[in-house]
């Protein structure tokens, strides 16, 4: 909480959040149209072939994909849900990290996380997908924000804990345990925040920095 000297933080837009967020609608639609013939289909992950990630795809230095397979998904509805916890964790992240250090850890955090999801897949269902592990990857930086001392604000850690909550539930629910990506990218989102995040303020009683 802010001192009542200090002034408030100027506002931020979240242009980097929202780009992030209508991209990942735009391709998982166009994804799931082109192979089912309706925005709401579900396709076999298998299907995506042409979006997703594994290693050998690195190794063919198919880099597109680094993009692309955070952009696509299986199921719409984990695409749509996906798409809140991003709007509403990463704009509450943005504000302090800014727009290029978010895109960071979406694009580094995203990626390697998904890269050792797929690890523990057999083939051909290897195959990475998905915003999730971006999600974790974000939220995970404003955990660290709070734990930091920055932000511990209900704005920042309502849409983190959030996103964290729901993610490790639905793999509960589904798998009897989170998935290895998922905490994978808390963990990265943790330690990339750490190495690449805003510093706390000096002074007594701030925990919050000005945005960038």
């Amino acid at each position: 909480m802010r001192t009542d000297a200090s002034p408030p933080p100027p506002r931020h837009r979240p242009w980097a959040t929202l780009l992030l967020a209508v991209a990942t609608v735009a391709l998982s639609v166009h994804a799931a149209v082109e192979i089912s013939g309706t925005w709401l289909g579900r396709v076999r992950i298998v299907q995506l072939e042409d979006y997703g990630l594994r290693l050998g795809h690195l190794r063919d230095l198919e880099l597109w994909r680094l993009v692309t397979a955070q952009l696509v998904h299986v199921k719409q509805p984990h695409m749509v849900a996906n798409v809140f916890c991003l709007l509403w964790a990463g704009a509450a992240v943005e504000r302090h990290v800014g727009a290029w250090r978010l895109l960071v850890l979406w694009l580094v955090g995203g990626s390697l996380a998904m890269l050792l999801s797929s690890y523990f897949v057999p083939w051909p269902w290897n195959l990475g997908t998905g915003a999730s592990q971006a999600v974790m990857a974000i939220s995970g930086a404003g955990a660290w924000l709070g734990l930091a001392g920055i932000d511990r604000s209900r704005a920042l850690v309502v849409p983190v804990a959030f996103s964290i909550a729901l993610a490790f539930a639905i793999d509960i629910v589904h798998g009897h345990y989170p998935k290895p990506g998922h905490v994978a990218g808390v963990l990265l989102g943790l330690l990339m925040a750490r190495l690449i995040g805003p510093k706390r303020e000096p002074g007594p009683g701030q925990t919050r920095l000005p945005s960038r």
